[in-house]
């Protein structure tokens, strides 16, 4: 018996005795309390690449942040928590960046917002305060989850991470294969895909990975891990 309805294309999973969806838009739902996980956002990844004279698309920033505004706004959204890289560098300090993510912000005035620190944001430093973040050191407990960047055992508590950027290779039978961004399962922990759209993936995922939840086409599939092997 359902506990709620999952928005379409969703996977509903039960961890640490709590209901929630895994969204093909990559973050994880907690209807009950009505809060929205992302991790490695990366805002202003692109603009560093940029800087360094690298020839990169523009308009990620604003992309990355509409995205997150459909989902607070479809989901009905009363807090976001980030797991960790929400800027990308110190790079992303800057009005370009920063400006898109302040009139973001004002829009989602009542949105409570958490991050909580990764390893970019401690080279990229803390959001602005007119931003209006709580910002927490890892582990952040929210009733029966850890709010974690780097995946860890955290006793007691169901960790929530990202930091990985996880992703599962298929291979169809014409040689083809397709590369996808997925949730990665492993015990005592789920370890959310990259939110941000310009960042890379690996397929090198912890070795006590017990399922891969893959999304593409609008949908989350289960998919029992085999240790790579597709």
């Amino acid at each position: 018996m359902r506990i709620f309805e999952p928005p379409p294309g969703a996977l509903e999973l039960a961890l640490a005795g709590e209901a929630v969806a895994l969204l093909p838009e990559r973050a994880l739902w907690w209807p009950r309390e009505r809060a929205l996980f992302v991790a490695d956002v990366h805002l202003g990844k692109a603009a560093s690449f940029r800087a360094l004279g690298q020839p990169v698309p523009s308009g990620t920033t604003r992309d990355n942040l509409e995205r997150l505004s459909q989902l607070i706004d479809g989901l009905g959204a009363r807090s976001l928590v980030v797991l960790g890289d929400f800027l990308h560098a110190a790079t992303a300090q800057q009005a370009q960046v920063i400006e898109p993510v302040r009139a973001w912000r004002e829009r989602h005035a009542a949105l409570r917002c958490v991050l909580v620190r990764g390893n970019h944001d401690s080279h990229a430093g803390d959001p602005p305060p007119a931003l209006r973040f709580d910002i927490v050191d890892e582990p952040f407990r929210i009733g029966p989850f850890a709010a974690c960047h780097h995946p860890q055992q955290v006793a007691g508590a169901q960790v929530l991470a990202g930091h990985l950027h996880p992703a599962v290779q298929l291979r169809g039978r014409a040689y083809d294969h397709a590369r996808l961004p997925c949730f990665c399962e492993a015990p005592g922990m789920l370890i959310l895909p990259a939110f941000g759209a310009f960042t890379g993936t690996t397929l090198q995922l912890p070795a006590q990975t017990l399922c891969c939840y893959a999304t593409g086409d609008g949908t989350v599939t289960a998919l029992p891990w085999n240790g790579g092997r597709r």
